[in-house]
C-alpha cells in the first residue's frame, strides 16, 4: 500500500490536534483542587511579610508580578530574582504595557537568586512547577513556601504555568500580563483584606 503526501500530512495534522487537546490536560482537570488548596494554604497561615517572586531570568514575569503585588499590598516587602542572568532590564515592550497599566519598571535590573534571598522570603512564588522542583532542590526550603502563580489564577487555563513572554509578541505579553493580574488580585485578596487596602 503506497500512502501519498497529503495521506501523511492529514494524518500528521490529527496527530498534532490530539496532541495539543491532551498535553496540558491533566493541569485542566486539576486546576479547580489545586486554585481551592493554595486559598486554603495561603489563608490558615500567617500572613507573608516577606514575598519573592521567581521567573527564569527575572526580566518579564517576576518583574511585573512584584511590582503588582507591592502596588496591591501595602506593609509587604515584595522582591523578585530568577535563575539565570543578572542586572538585566526589562524588555521595551514589558516597560510599555506595564506603564499602560500604571506601572513603571524602567528601573528595574534582573538578579540571581540566593540562599539569603530564598530563606528570607515568607512566601515563594514562581511560575510553573518546573521552577517549583527546581526551587526546592536548590535551596533549603519549605515547599509550603513556594507557590505556583498559576495556581492563584481563578480561571482555568491550558496550561498551570504562566506563559514565559520573552522575544515573543505583544499579544503574548498582554496574556501573561492579564494572568498575573488575576493571581496578584486572588493573592492580594487573601492577605490584605479590603479594609487595609
Amino acid at each position: 500500500m503506497i500512502t501519498t503526501l497529503s495521506e501523511t500530512l492529514g494524518a500528521r495534522r490529527v496527530l498534532r490536534r490530539a496532541y495539543e487537546t491532551t498535553r496540558n490536560l491533566p493541569d485542566r482537570l486539576l486546576h479547580k483542587r489545586r486554585h481551592r488548596a493554595v486559598l486554603r494554604r495561603i489563608s490558615r497561615g500567617e500572613r507573608p511579610r516577606r514575598i519573592l517572586v521567581v521567573c527564569h531570568g527575572n526580566i518579564c514575569r517576576s518583574p511585573y508580578l512584584q511590582a503588582v503585588l507591592q502596588r496591591a499590598l501595602t506593609g509587604t516587602a515584595v522582591s523578585s530574582a530568577g535563575f539565570f542572568g543578572s542586572d538585566r532590564a526589562v524588555p521595551q515592550i514589558a516597560l510599555s504595557l506595564s506603564a499602560k497599566r500604571g506601572l513603571d519598571l524602567s528601573g528595574h535590573r534582573s538578579r540571581p537568586l540566593t540562599t539569603p534571598t530564598v530563606r528570607s522570603a515568607d512566601l515563594v512564588i514562581v511560575m510553573d512547577s518546573g521552577q517549583a522542583h527546581h526551587l526546592a532542590r536548590m535551596f533549603p526550603i519549605d515547599r509550603a513556601r513556594i507557590v505556583i502563580a498559576g495556581d492563584l489564577d481563578p480561571r482555568s487555563c491550558a496550561s498551570r504555568g504562566i506563559t514565559d513572554p520573552w522575544n515573543r509578541s505583544g499579544d503574548v505579553f498582554e496574556s501573561s500580563f492579564d494572568r498575573l493580574d488575576r493571581c496578584a488580585q486572588t493573592l492580594a485578596s487573601i492577605i490584605q483584606p479590603s479594609d487595609e487596602r
